[in-house]
């Protein structure tokens, strides 16, 4: 043992209050790590994880790193002696200190403590006193977290973590790692092992159908003794791309070893993790029997060599989070059943540790894509893990180096997802360990803007709004409408923190009059997109946006309505992202006849053309040879993409009408629009609580397992009361 220096006296001391009884009460351990860098260091795996034709293709914009170097603090009363142990994903001690009688030799009347410190992994017995715990970790390459487990000191939510620089703060934490034999560096998916629902010879190879998209390891099993040189694999999400077997996205030519229970150099056996497979990214040998590739997006795969193809067997181990069924819909309309269920099929392969953009190009976290994905996941899962691990993983850490993926507006999106998000959730503490890093975005974003407070791009930086011809000289309408209503988001935020937020009230207000001042445009009767060009350009884009936030009037509304968004001239929206929100603003005017008529024309569309899930883009008008081509590659266009979701969000916040009217659903209403459908039957999440519908024969059913509804049906309202039901009577 030893003594503390005299000068970490007040700060041991405070360390003591901070976290007394963080122990106590605790039934499960936790893994525990700074809060964030779980997030940011999966986030940063996840964006490094792009494979187009044999090579990776990690993100192009910045890729914040976790802290690699952490001290863990708790502290308690011991009532008597107990033991702990402390397990850790990286390098460092244990520190144990707890107040002891003074010698002679130490200043009168001040607490003398001692400690002792330990190695990681052993049993640590602790005297019946109060007692102070430092756990010192660092991770040069991975994330540094611990687990402590014994009889009363675990570990949990309530101890604190600091990075040495900053104050120390509550530690994060995830229910999902509860063991010590866990590791938080590896996320842990749902395994289903698939075999192919068909299998025919085609081209002078063997074409596998595994009969749906999958996000999974392909295993090639050698059958018998005798062994084929080589297996090329060619995936494809169509079977069209699947049989290129020069153009296809992901291909990979398998060299096989000579023996039975040889292994190729480079690529020993071991656990399942791609770092096991030594110089191969792309998978690793199992023996010399079995290869394991790494994760891809496919229905298809091709073996082009024949006679290679009948020496193996092929499977694939599908990957994915189990979310739970929150939710349900069916009704009248056979198509937008089927709409319903490929949505759902779509936006679970695109839901994993993360909400990415899709499953097979990109695999990369967009905060223009994770916007949407929040409001289509509350009509679907429901699951607030997901939200918080993408929004913390997309922002990264101060100091603000750029744009969130070199993107204006997803920048903005991801400030004004955080109020969402506080809507959905209630969740204020989450909001208060995260807003720091809202204030300092909103901020990095006022540095570039005008003497009209308008906002534009530093160099390198992409406005990019949509796939669509808008006219981008000079500031946009659309980024500026986004900017106010970041504006107001962080308004509100700093309101529920207590803090003022005069600031940027005044700020949303001096932009919203700027717009309308520079950018509407009194004789098209539309915002236009730019104002500098002079060429008074009219798309959808901004006239949507000021619509769905409230910055048109009434009378400009209107205006917008039949001279833009119903107006053949103006030019079409190609992209299931903008067309989410073209048909939110319809539904908000009560257009709920455009709204079907095109959720069954667009959407019915991707499934007349075979899709069996939802694309990052459909047009009509494509030629079906061209339809899988995007970005001037052949099969660029993702075919699984997560914003092809939005008919959930659609039919369940507008058709069925389930919206909250109180913050995390403490009250919410139920209006669905009966006159769309003959009958249907449906439920919904209102946080923790479920609401269900039944409409056939001219009588409406609605049940729900939680108070404070209402119901709004045939020009009446009623409250929802837990466990009742209440039955309507005509439209």
């Amino acid at each position: 043992m030893r003594r503390i220096r005299k000068g970490r006296i007040a700060e041991r001391k405070r360390w003591l209050q901070s976290g007394r009884a963080a122990m106590k009460g605790e039934n499960m351990a936790n893994w525990i790590w700074y809060p964030g860098d779980f997030e940011i260091y999966h986030g940063m795996c996840q964006n490094f994880d792009r494979e187009e034709r044999g090579f990776f293709w990690p993100a192009y914009w910045h890729i914040a790193d976790c802290r690699h170097h952490v001290v863990f603090h708790a502290s308690c009363r011991l009532e008597k002696e107990t033991a702990f142990r402390v397990t850790a994903k990286g390098i460092g001690h244990v520190l144990v200190k707890w107040e002891e009688k003074a010698p002679s030799w130490f200043p009168e009347g001040q607490p003398f403590y001692l400690e002792k410190k330990y190695t990681i992994g052993e049993w640590i017995s602790c005297p019946a006193k109060e007692i102070g715990i430092d756990v010192v970790i660092g991770n040069r390459t991975g994330l540094p977290c611990i687990y402590v487990e014994g009889e009363v000191i675990r570990s949990g939510k309530n101890w604190t973590v600091t990075d040495f620089a900053a104050p120390e703060v509550p530690v994060g934490w995830n229910d999902m790692y509860v063991r010590a034999q866990q590791d938080p560096q590896i996320f842990e998916y749902t395994q289903e092992l698939c075999r192919p629902v068909s299998t025919e010879r085609v081209n002078g190879g063997v074409l596998y159908d595994f009969g749906r998209e999958l996000t999974a390891d392909t295993l090639i099993k050698i059958n018998g003794e005798e062994r084929p040189d080589q297996v090329t694999l060619c995936y494809g999400e169509s079977r069209t791309e699947a049989l290129d077997t020069q153009l296809c996205y992901l291909k990979q030519v398998l060299e096989i070893p000579g023996k039975k229970d040889s292994v190729p150099a480079g690529c020993a056996s071991g656990p399942e993790r791609e770092a096991d497979c030594g110089a191969s990214p792309f998978g690793r040998w199992e023996s010399g029997q079995r290869y394991h590739t790494k994760l891809r997006a496919f229905r298809y795969l091709f073996i082009p060599e024949g006679e290679n193809a009948s020496l193996v067997t092929v499977e694939a181990l599908y990957k994915y989070v189990d979310f739970p069924k929150r939710s349900s819909f069916s009704c009248s309309d056979g198509l937008i059943n089927r709409i319903w269920e490929v949505a759902d099929t779509t936006f679970r392969l695109a839901s994993g540790i993360f909400f990415l953009d899709g499953v097979k190009r990109d695999r990369w976290i967009w905060s223009g894509d994770a916007y949407q994905s929040y409001f289509i996941n509350q009509y679907l899962f429901f699951d607030k893990d997901i939200c918080k691990r993408t929004i913390l993983a997309l922002r990264g850490n101060d100091p603000v180096a750029e744009h969130i993926n070199t993107i204006v507006d997803y920048s903005m999106y991801w400030i004004i997802s955080l109020e969402n998000y506080y809507n959905m959730s209630g969740d204020l503490d989450f909001i208060r360990m995260v807003y720091p890093r809202m204030e300092s975005l909103l901020r990095y974003c006022m540095e570039q803007t005008d003497g009209q407070g308008f906002i534009y791009g530093r160099e390198g930086d992409w406005i990019y709004i949509d796939w669509a011809e808008l006219d981008k000289e000079g500031t946009l309408c659309a980024e500026q409408q986004l900017l106010a209503r970041s504006y107001e988001a962080v308004a509100s935020v700093r309101r529920l923190l207590g803090l003022d937020a005069e600031e940027f009230d005044v700020r949303k207000e001096a932009l919203l009059k700027n717009i309308r001042q520079f950018f509407w445009d009194e004789e098209k009767g539309a915002f236009i997109d730019s104002y500098q060009s002079g060429r008074r350009n009219v798309t959808r884009h901004a006239n949507i946006f000021a619509v769905l936030f409230g910055y048109a009037d009434e009378a400009e509304t209107e205006s917008i309505l039949h001279k833009v968004l119903l107006n053949e001239e103006v030019a079409a929206i190609t992209t299931p992202y903008f067309k989410f929100y073209e048909l939110e603003a319809l539904a908000k005017l009560g257009r709920f006849d455009v709204v079907m008529d095109t959720l069954k024309s667009y959407w019915g569309g991707m499934l007349e053309r075979g899709a069996d899930t939802f694309w990052e883009e459909y047009k009509p008008e494509q030629p079906e040879e061209e339809q899988y081509g995007m970005y001037g590659d052949k099969y660029g266009k993702s075919l699984c993409h997560a914003w092809g979701a939005s008919p959930i969000y659609l039919l369940g916040r507008y058709c069925m009408g389930v919206r909250p009217t109180g913050t995390a659903y403490e009250t919410f209403a139920v209006e669905p629009q009966l006159e769309l459908f003959d009958s249907f039957s449906c439920s919904f999440p209102v946080n923790e609580g479920t609401v269900w519908m039944d409409w056939k024969d001219g009588v409406l059913d609605v049940y729900t397992d939680k108070d404070g509804g209402v119901l709004k049906a045939a020009g009446k309202e009623y409250t929802l009361e837990r466990g009742k039901h209440v039955v309507v009577k005509g439209r």
